[in-house]
């Protein structure tokens, strides 16, 4: 205790709050995001053709396990980004080292506890669950215990990454991200001249997670000040963190659910060729949702922060800058895809592929937009400490859901399915907006219905001379929206300093 006492005398000023630009966050964390996918488009083919469809597909389902590994941590990892970014606004480094001390042990002890279960189930998985080809069965074996040594190392680092985040140092979080993303895919590809076992490529990816942990833990020595004062189960940062952590968790859990039942559906329903109809323009649109989960990663911290400070202006303005930014970035793209779906499709996989997915992916892109939207509230929600409202939010859904799927399938097919998950998302969204509707000024209520309404009209213009005035039209009309009327001043403030209109020497920050 006196430790942590000299802390709070030596270094309160250690925990001031980052004045860091918004924007810019963003961009690091949309960069963080999309550049292992560049690699992973590089790397895919050599990987399939170098170790054949059946061990390939085996390390899909490994990189699959190691992706949701983070689920083992109980949404501790989420906790810890908005209670330590409340302790750093308050400028309280005794409560901050003891949250940082009781993240990272009960993280630690959860990841062993999972990945001992995983470790036990390991031979059961490898020759039971999966339909593993009986010639790869061995190496699949020796393969899947390493991945349970993993998984303490992945929910600490979900923990330390957190913690970064809170402190909105997102330039860190990112190039560590991006490293470990391209770990992922260049450890199989370095191994391959040396052997096509499935041993030494899974060797890469734990080995990739324990690394990327120590480099976690290392920077946030750094740049944390506070950092390793106190390890150590604390009662009350123990019980703040479980609370928010859990309700988070059983979103994590349910949302899953939701993105991937559609699918199953489909496949029990109609047929597998259906599943591919269906699920190609659904992977090709929800790439779409990078840009806001790069903006609500990055405001979520400086949400927390505001509102413990009880900074409602600041709170309200970022809450607007948030939508704003994902409107003018996120609506023209949807107008694209809506309006020239068939044309894509057709030049991308086909006349047969656009005949069965045009439609689909039209109605599908409207549920992107919406949904790109909603991650501003669910992101202010959370960090007002209301993550049980998300959470039963998506429980009342799931049946909900399931049942409007089969009932669309039933009476319209695949565009039943895609309606169906499309009217999901708005739904929800539109409950989102109204339970913080105070926090969102008129303009841009009528700024997201008159975008909304204008894809529900694309999707009803069929030749290509309209669908190009159409676009000029309400693209001109929006730009001018957004820009006198969306936007406040400070962004467009920016906006102007970066295209370099008008010099500006501004030192404000987001």
């Amino acid at each position: 205790m006196k430790q942590v006492e000299a802390v709070q005398l030596a270094a309160p000023s250690a925990l001031r709050p980052r004045r860091v630009s918004v924007a810019r966050n963003s961009v690091w964390n949309f960069a963080g995001q999309i550049a292992p996918l560049f690699l992973g488009i590089f790397a895919i083919p050599i990987l399939i053709h170098r170790l054949g469809t059946d061990r390939y597909g085996v390390l899909t389902l490994a990189w699959v396990l190691v992706g949701y590994f983070s689920l083992f941590d109980l949404g501790i990892g989420r906790a810890i980004t908005k209670l330590l970014a409340e302790k750093i606004a308050l400028q309280d480094p005794v409560g901050a080292a003891r949250l940082i001390g009781t993240a990272i042990f009960t993280m630690l002890l959860l990841g062993t506890l999972f990945g001992g279960v995983l470790f036990a189930l390991a031979p059961w998985l490898a020759t039971s669950v999966l339909k593993i080809p009986s010639a790869l069965r061995a190496e699949t074996l020796r393969s899947l215990p390493l991945l349970a040594i993993a998984v303490p190392f992945v929910t600490v680092t979900c923990g330390l990454r957190g913690m970064l985040e809170a402190q909105q140092n997102f330039a860190a979080v990112n190039a560590l991200r991006a490293g470990l993303g391209a770990a992922t895919y260049l450890g199989p590809l370095v191994v391959l001249p040396f052997s096509h076992n499935l041993f030494p490529v899974v060797v890469t990816l734990a080995a990739a997670r324990v690394i990327g942990c120590g480099l976690h833990y290392w920077v946030c020595r750094h740049y944390i000040p506070v950092f390793s004062q106190s390890i150590g189960l604390d009662r009350h940062a123990l019980r703040a963190l479980l609370g928010f952590g859990s309700w988070y968790t059983v979103s994590n859990l349910s949302s899953p659910i939701m993105v991937y039942l559609d699918r199953f559906v489909i496949g029990a329903l109609l047929s597998i060729s259906a599943v591919a109809y269906y699920a190609t323009p659904l992977d090709a649109v929800t790439k779409l949702w990078m840009v806001p989960v790069a903006f609500a990663g990055v405001l979520f911290p400086a949400f927390s922060e505001a509102l413990a400070t009880g900074n409602k202006e600041r709170t309200n303005s970022l809450y607007e800058r948030g939508i704003g930014s994902i409107l003018a970035i996120v609506f023209p793209s949807v107008l694209v895809i809506v309006l020239f779906a068939p044309e894509v499709l057709r030049l991308w996989l086909g006349v047969t592929f656009a005949a069965r997915s045009a439609v689909i992916m039209q109605i599908l892109a409207i549920g992107v937009f919406t949904n790109s939207l909603a991650n501003m509230p669910y992101a202010l929600l959370q960090a007002a400490g209301r993550p049980d409202l998300t959470a039963k939010i998506h429980l009342i859904e799931v049946p909900c859901y399931l049942g409007l799927l089969y009932w669309g399938i039933w009476a319209h097919g695949l565009e039943g399915a895609a309606i169906a998950w499309t009217v999901r998302l708005s739904v929800e969204a539109a409950v989102l907006f109204f339970i913080v509707r105070d926090a969102l000024a008129p303009r841009l209520w009528i700024t997201m219905a008159a975008g909304t309404a204008a894809l529900l009209v694309a999707c009803g213009i069929t030749e290509l001379f309209f669908k190009i005035v159409f676009f000029l039209v309400v693209l001109s009309v929006f730009a001018g929206v957004i820009w006198h009327w969306t936007l406040d001043d400070l962004l467009r403030l920016r906006l102007r300093s970066w295209l370099r209109v008008v010099p500006v020497q501004d030192k404000a920050r987001a």
